[in-house]
């Protein structure tokens, strides 16, 4: 009976192992190198017009 137990614990402990993964040491791959920096410096430009106020009369063409 024991010897049983004994064989049914290594399998699915064996059959956990396998299935997690664990198949030897974990390990850190080495991080890339920063990527070079431009030549230039990146052009400037008008990125968006001026915000104008909103209107808050109302305009709904639908009347009372």
């Amino acid at each position: 009976m024991i010897a049983i137990l004994n064989r049914a614990f290594g399998i699915a402990l064996l059959i956990a192992l396998v299935g997690c993964g664990v198949r030897g040491p974990l390990f850190m791959p080495n991080p890339p190198s920063a990527p070079p920096a431009p030549p230039e410096q990146e052009p400037k430009g008008k990125l968006y017009p001026p915000q104008t106020p909103a209107n808050t009369s109302n305009s709904s063409p639908v009347k009372q």
